[in-house]
């Protein structure tokens, strides 16, 4: 059986031997021999999809050690960035008033105090960071990636060219994390409609934010499970702060979808794909379609 798996955000400081020997390692440690008699192929695109993002002149507006770069005269990236960081605010019962708070403390020359939407995305993280130190900042990366990969043709493009031909392996199972279901979920459903001749036994969700209100707005319609996907599963950690703890079912995301809120993820942002690889279900679904 073909397998392959496709890594999430902040991954271009590794190799793809790396990311590799990591993610198989995971697996099985828990599993020995699980994948020895398959052909693996690891879905590499991190430095790729860092370079474009980093591309431009860009301001920190993170605190800290952990400061996050965005360009601040970017407004579509800003409201993106508020968006998804709004929603985890929302999701902890934070308040207008505290964030509001949060905004008046925003001062200085990095941020001019008439761009109001920069303003207001410190103001959040901030707000953010409260709840847990570095999340703010790291949430941050991780929706910034999402959205250069939503929103730029080159980006999306050098990505796609990447990943895209390792898809087309038949039979496969793919297992993706993070701003990899993204990326899986977005060339699948290209490839439905120009009605691409594979077989997916199985796809494999972990810590996906394709549930996030900003991501579904940015991906647009349909979204459903492609129908040459036979099983669909996604797992996530109800404290997973990428994921605001949203399975993918009919309400947040798409039908036909299983959904295992069970995982325990014991990275220090529960979002981790080292967390995630070794769940009992992961496993199990593996081993069954393998």
């Amino acid at each position: 059986m073909n397998v392959l798996m496709i890594h999430g955000i902040g991954q271009e400081a590794s190799t793809k031997d790396e990311l590799f020997s990591k993610w198989v390692g995971s697996l099985q440690a828990i599993q020995p021999g699980l994948l020895d008699q398959e052909s693996v192929e690891m879905a590499y695109y991190g430095a790729t999809l860092a370079d474009w993002t980093n591309g431009n002149t860009k301001t920190a507006v993170g605190m800290g050690a952990e400061s996050t770069a965005v360009d601040v005269d970017n407004a579509d990236e800003l409201k993106f960035l508020s968006a998804v960081m709004a929603e985890f605010v929302s999701a902890h019962g934070i308040g207008d008033a505290e964030i509001e708070s949060a905004m008046d403390s925003v001062w200085g020359n990095a941020i001019p105090m008439d761009n109001f939407i920069a303003r207001h995305l410190v103001g959040l993280m901030r707000v953010v960071e409260k709840i847990s130190p570095a999340k703010g900042a790291i949430l941050l990366r991780v929706i910034r990636q999402g959205h250069t990969y939503l929103t730029s043709p080159g980006a999306a493009k050098a990505v796609d060219d990447i990943v895209r031909p390792l898809l087309q392996r038949s039979p496969q199972v793919l297992i993706t994390h993070s701003l990899g279901t993204v990326i899986a979920f977005k060339l699948l459903r290209e490839m439905e409609k120009t009605r691409t001749g594979v077989q997916i036994p199985l796809l494999i969700t972990l810590g996906s934010p394709l549930g996030l209100e900003a991501f579904k707005a940015k991906l647009g319609a349909p979204r459903r499970k492609p129908a040459f996907v036979e099983q669909w599963m996604n797992f996530y950690d109800p404290s997973d702060f990428v994921t605001l703890g949203k399975p993918l079912n009919e309400e947040n995301f798409a039908s036909n979808i299983y959904n295992d809120g069970t995982v325990d993820n014991d990275t220090f942002n529960s979002h981790g794909v080292i967390g995630y690889l070794p769940h009992k279900g992961v496993i199990d679904a593996l081993k069954k379609a393998l």
